[in-house]
């Protein structure tokens, strides 16, 4: 079924996250024109095994350049793409994105940072989530971890539902977070506040 992207898909409404060691972090839609800008930022994040930094990060830059040409990625609607970028005072410490199947149905993509320590990622991935529920309306996020962190750290600590028996666009176990999940957790997760 076709749909009207462009009257889904909308920004970010900004965040501002206040860190571990106080620096603030702004959390903003990532366009186009920043693609050259964040891929090279990741680049050292090609370099570190642990935790498939490396594997997660080769991802995102494909993911980025596929969004770029206006390329299906995983088999989800190029059109559908979004990315959500974290800087402290303008230098990229993390991003995040994720993608639609329909209107209704997210898939999670993936989550980086490049500084260890300050839980960026763990303030990115309710920012993810943020957008797929209250920003694009969606009723079911469909993810799978591909890290051990992200399993052990996000999934389970979010109550992601497993379902052993279904692959995700990953080709890898289908775990799926409900608008009422996150409505039941959303005030303990998502920090900081919009600007």
């Amino acid at each position: 079924m076709e749909y009207d992207w462009s009257k889904v898909m909308k920004p970010y409404p900004p965040r501002r996250i206040i860190l571990p060691n106080g620096d603030e972090m702004i959390v903003k839609s990532m366009e186009k024109s920043e693609i050259e800008e964040v891929c090279d930022a990741l680049i050292p994040n090609l370099k570190i095994h642990k935790d498939w930094f490396d594997l997660v990060t080769a991802e995102l830059i494909t993911e980025f350049y596929l969004w770029r040409e206006n390329r299906p990625m995983w088999g989800l609607p190029a059109e559908s793409h979004f990315n959500l970028v974290g800087r402290v005072n303008g230098e990229v410490v993390g991003v995040t994105n994720g993608a639609l199947r329909d209107p209704k149905t997210g898939c999670s993509l993936h989550t980086t940072t490049l500084r260890r320590g300050l839980q960026i990622g763990a303030y990115l991935w309710p920012c993810k989530l943020e957008m797929y529920f209250d920003v694009l309306g969606v009723d079911v996020v469909e993810a799978s971890a591909e890290s051990l962190i992200g399993g052990r750290k996000l999934f389970q600590a979010y109550g992601f539902t497993a379902h052993p028996d279904k692959k995700s666009h990953f080709g890898t176990m289908l775990q799926t977070m409900t608008k009422q999940q996150w409505d039941r957790i959303k005030a303990g997760k998502l920090v900081g506040e919009r600007i």
